[in-house]
């Protein structure tokens, strides 16, 4: 019985893990813009060979460097493979242990254990307390990394999540997060179109498309964003908002 509870699980929260690791059940990769911190940039294109010379270095510095290069080869689509996303993994577990207040080392622990979840859903289901932990550790030490990244991610995983006692999903908890993303970046769109994703599905339609007609005014728009699954009905509903253009 709880072999077959758990089958029903993992075949329940694959789209959820493809959505809040990759974000999206399309082909295309979620659109990235860089960030940077006071340690590291993120979203910058590095090569499969310089992700793994950096992670044989014993540089703290150059460690979380790696991690974050094999967190833009996934979400870019350079490298499809379960390995990679272990290794980043294996990365920044081992900065994290000297360097446990990295809120951007959380924050990349959390998206690389939500990449390892969409390659390997077997693994899924052990693996979304740990993006959660994770990410929650991020919000609390760094809630302006990646433009609010921390309560984006928290966001999104608590609005495509199933509800207990399957998975974590809440909706009032998605829209606290997507709130507070949005106060802390408000002119990053994705923080807009999770946002106006979640009201919609809390029923304030008026509300939702006002966070979408944000979405599209803001300068880091990207179309390509409105193929994500997450944003589907966001899109049909608030559709006679004027497009933008990039």
């Amino acid at each position: 019985m709880i072999l077959s509870l758990r089958i029903v699980m993992i075949a329940v929260l694959g789209c959820f893990l493809c959505s809040c690791a990759a974000q999206t059940g399309t082909t295309a990769a979620v659109p990235t813009v860089e960030y940077k911190t006071k340690d590291v940039s993120l979203w910058k294109s590095c090569t499969l060979k310089q992700a793994e010379s950096l992670a044989a270095s014993s540089k703290d510095a150059d460690n979380l460097e790696s991690a974050t290069c094999y967190a833009w080869l996934l979400e870019s689509g350079t490298v499809t493979k379960t390995d990679d996303a272990i290794a980043g993994r294996k990365v920044i577990e081992a900065y994290l242990k000297k360097n446990p207040k990295s809120g951007v080392g959380h924050y990349l622990s959390a998206f690389l254990a939500g990449k390892e979840a969409q390659l390997s859903p077997l693994r899924g289901l052990d693996l979304v307390p740990v993006l959660e932990q994770e990410a929650l550790l991020a919000e609390k030490l760094s809630p302006e990394v990646d433009f609010g990244g921390p309560d984006r991610m928290l966001g999104e995983l608590y609005l495509e999540a199933p509800s207990p006692p399957l998975s974590v999903g809440n909706l009032s908890k998605s829209l606290v997060h997507f709130e507070k993303a949005v106060k802390i970046s408000p002119d990053f769109y994705l923080n807009h179109l999770g946002y106006g994703a979640a009201l919609l599905e809390d029923g304030e339609k008026a509300k939702a498309c006002v966070q979408f007609s944000q979405a599209l005014k803001s300068k880091s728009f990207d179309k390509k964003s409105l193929k994500i699954n997450t944003y589907e009905k966001l899109v049909g509903a608030c559709q006679k908002a004027p497009a933008a253009k990039k």
